[in-house]
This record gives C-alpha cells, structure tokens and sequence, in this order.
C-alpha cells in the first residue's frame, strides 16, 4: 500500500463521491450518476482499492436499537510512558469503536455503553490501572452530519467535489456549498 498522495482527476472524484455517498451502489448507478463509463468506473474503483485509498466499505450502525444507549467521546491525557500501554489496552476494549492518537501525549475514543454505570465502571478501572490518566468524557447527544467529506449534495443529489482534495478552483458555489 503506498502512503503518498494520489493524484486523483475530476473522473476519480466523481467516482470516490458516489461510493463515499453510497459504498453498496451498483457500478451501473454510478456509472449513470457520473457519466463515466461502467469499465472505467470499474477500474478506476480497483485502482483505488489497490492503491489504499479506498480502504474498505462499511456501513451505519444505529447503536440504540442495539441497546447501547451511551455513546461517549473520551479525551484521555498521560504522562508519555503511560501512552502505549494505555493505547493498547484500550485498542482491546470491546467497548471502545474508534481510537485516535493525538498531538502530545493523549488518545481521543468513541466508547459505546449500554449504561451511565457501565461508563462508569470502565472508566474508574481505566483509572486504577492507569494512576496518572486524566479522562474527560462528552457524551455524543446527536449526530448531524456524520462521513459527509466527499459524499452527494443532499439538496440537489448531484455529486459534489468539497475542500482541498479537488485540486482545481472550485465552481460558483450555491447555497449548501455544492459545486454544482
């Protein structure tokens, strides 16, 4: 997998869009939504693949209707030769969805209970196992936009180029920032 940026054409973006927006689209969608041909579309999606840019498809869980009924970022600050071990113990949690690395000696998680004393518990067994960690926790009481970098306008359904990642100067914007 190589790790230098690609060099994607406004074809690739197109194309990363529609998937990004829908990762279980049929290549004869995409290939409609875009006016890319179905065999470019293919190869241009492989091509991706193989190149680690598009490193896997996945899709949306609703937690609750799983009963974990607390969704919780936690920012987790450690003196340096806490951080390993720390990252690792976490990283085998089956409570925790998402770990980071940040700048500094901290890690951020996405940690998924099914209750405020099961948040609890983990927490104070983190600290006890962990005496220097300082833990902030920030429940997640709504998600209004959730993966939407390179997705579809959700106004007009066209698909939309957003942010650096298009290396070209961006058309007349209208107004929900779609490039169309």
């Amino acid at each position: 997998m190589k790790s230098e940026s690609l060099k994607l054409d406004s074809s690739d973006l197109k194309i990363l869009s529609a998937v990004r927006t829908n990762g279980r689209e049929t290549l004869t969608k995409i290939s409609a939504d875009t006016g890319i041909s179905i065999s470019l579309v293919f190869d241009r999606l492989r091509r991706m693949e193989q190149e680690g840019l598009i490193k896997s498809y996945s899709c949306s869980v609703d937690w609750k209707r799983l009963g974990l009924n607390r969704r919780v970022l936690l920012l987790i600050r450690m003196p340096e030769r806490l951080r390993d071990k720390a990252q690792a113990r976490l990283a085998r949690s089956h409570h925790i969805n998402n770990l980071w690395r940040l700048d500094g000696n901290g890690l951020a998680a996405e940690a998924m209970f099914v209750s405020q004393r099961q948040q609890e518990v983990f927490i104070e067994a983190l600290k006890k196992e962990f005496k220097d960690l300082e833990v902030s926790t920030h429940e997640v009481v709504e998600n209004p936009k959730w993966e939407g970098f390179l997705t579809s306008c959700l106004t007009c359904k066209k698909l939309t180029l957003f942010g650096p990642t298009s290396r070209t100067e961006p058309k007349k914007m209208h107004s929900h920032d779609c490039l169309n």
